[in-house]
């Protein structure tokens, strides 16, 4: 099918309640210039590429602060939103999906803006300078970066100055890393607690090497071994601590005291689980190598693989979905989020080490079923969707099927419609299609070699220039030759 055609049914099944920057009128014309495209075999995979587009695209605003990206498509302000209604938690997530379209560069406003201006960057954990990093090397911002090496350190300093602790490790509460009610992070009575938990220390770990980065390329070599030095220091630290010797996990001490060594064993029975952000050290080639093994627990029905996808928490656990009178829970559910990092943390494993336990067939899998989930059943019809979290054994959008029991939802009734808060376009093209980050010039290797007989990206912008990228097995269906071709256009 052709992405117009595409872009037509979806426009048809939507409810266009919230217009931005593009309203759906322009969202063809807007989307066949600035986006990428994928063909393939996989019918699903493709259509769900094409829906990401076109949903993303919904979330840019022009404000009087620049460009911006918004979370939720609602026309009221919510209590936790900072200006404009921005929320730094998926801010990785958003440059990581945006820096492949076209016009990109209007998102340094959105950098700027939580860097520089009048957005809230420690609402949320997240790994900001890292996204912001690989964000201006895909859109050949390097300039940028060198610019405001200092505003990146002091942001650095900021998460320094208000979460680590005695023990060189970063403390944290599950709702500030947007994963609300957890089994590691509250007692059986919803007492929450303070911790050192994975997602936090990862993305500092992120950060500092990110900084390292910047402050070479300014040719500060000072600075660039300080952050290498504290990447390293929080690397150790996260191994020694988090490492149960199967697992990284959450460690929330009953005393919430942080003067004192603590690791595993400090957790309390009852908050001792394996959860799917676990993984997210491999997400930014944290963890030394020989620790992979845990990644066997993805395929497992009994931890992590229910028929919607990778469950957020261990579904053997007793306490696995504990509490349920809220619509958005980490107790077990399933979350694009968190599906998303998962999914990064696989690719990081492929890139760079060396093991046998994860396959490119099982990242084709893992690609595959999340594609599945972008669906809901709309009066009577199922149709393409991405909302914030998804019931483990049925395709049932918790937030969409409790505003429709007539629970009166903040944000309006569809406030989770085209969820802006995890990636899919990016982990296609990473992962499937091969393209590598790094490099100055396009680098593609594709993993899905022996899956696919086939596929093509087609407007691809790679550090301002534009590709079409085949792979062609036979050599019959583009006709331009067997194995892989890249066009520049």
């Amino acid at each position: 099918m052709q992405y117009s055609e595409y872009f037509k049914r979806f426009n048809g099944n939507d409810e266009e309640e919230v217009v931005q920057y593009i309203d759906n009128a322009h969202a063809e014309e807007f989307l066949l210039e600035n986006a990428p495209r994928l063909y393939c075999p996989d019918k699903t995979v493709e259509e769900t590429f094409a829906f990401r587009t076109w949903t993303m695209r919904k979330h840019i605003m022009e404000t009087e602060d620049g460009f911006l990206l918004s979370e939720f498509l609602t026309k009221i302000h919510l209590s936790w939103a900072g200006k404009h209604n921005t929320i730094n938690a998926a801010l990785t997530h958003h440059l990581n999906e945006f820096r492949w379209l076209k016009c990109s560069d209007k998102l340094l406003d959105y950098i700027k803006f939580f860097l520089l201006g009048e957005g809230s960057p420690y609402a949320y954990h997240t790994p900001a300078l890292t996204a912001m990093y690989n964000f201006c090397r895909v859109t050949a911002n390097e300039d940028f970066l060198k610019d405001n090496a200092e505003a990146f350190e002091e942001y650095f300093k900021g998460w320094e100055e208000r979460h680590l602790t005695p023990n060189g490790l970063y403390w944290s509460i599950d709702d500030r890393e947007g994963t609300e009610f957890t089994i590691s992070g509250n007692r059986a009575d919803m007492t929450r607690l303070k911790g050192l938990r994975p997602l936090l220390n990862s993305c500092m770990y992120g950060d500092a090497v990110a900084l390292s980065k910047i402050f070479k390329m300014t040719g500060n070599g000072e600075k660039e071994a300080l952050y290498l030095e504290k990447a390293s220091d929080i690397q150790k630290k996260v191994e020694e601590k988090l490492w149960d010797g199967e697992f990284f996990k959450a460690v929330h001490p009953a005393d919430e005291c942080f003067d004192r060594q603590i690791d595993c064993r400090d957790i309390p029975e009852e908050c001792n689980a394996r959860e799917l952000m676990g993984y997210i050290p491999w997400a930014f080639k944290l963890p030394s190598d020989n620790r992979e093994k845990c990644f066997e627990l993805l395929k497992d029905e009994r931890v992590f693989n229910a028929p919607m996808g990778f469950t957020t928490a261990d579904i053997s656990h007793p306490r696995f979905l504990f509490y349920q009178e809220k619509a958005c829970t980490w107790n077990g559910n399933v979350w694009p989020y968190a599906t998303s990092y998962v999914i990064n943390a696989v690719i990081e494993l492929l890139n760079n080490y060396s093991q046998d336990t994860v396959t490119n067939q099982d990242l084709y899998d893992y690609v595959k079923k999340y594609a599945e989930m972008h669906y809901s059943i709309e009066n009577g019809e199922k149709i393409n969707f991405i909302d914030e979290v998804m019931k483990p054994y049925e395709l049932y959008w918790n937030v969409r099927e409790v505003a429709r029991s007539g629970y009166k939802l903040t944000g309006g009734q569809n406030r989770g419609r085209d969820y802006n808060h995890s990636t899919f376009i990016d982990l296609v093209i990473r992962g499937l299609c091969g393209v590598d980050i790094e490099g100055d010039t396009l680098s593609v290797k594709p993993k899905i070699t022996g899956i696919w007989e086939w596929f093509k990206l087609e407007n691809l912008t790679f550090r301002k220039e534009v590709y079409n990228v085949y792979y062609d097995e036979q050599g019959t269906v583009f006709n331009k030759g067997k194995g892989l071709i890249i066009e520049k256009l």
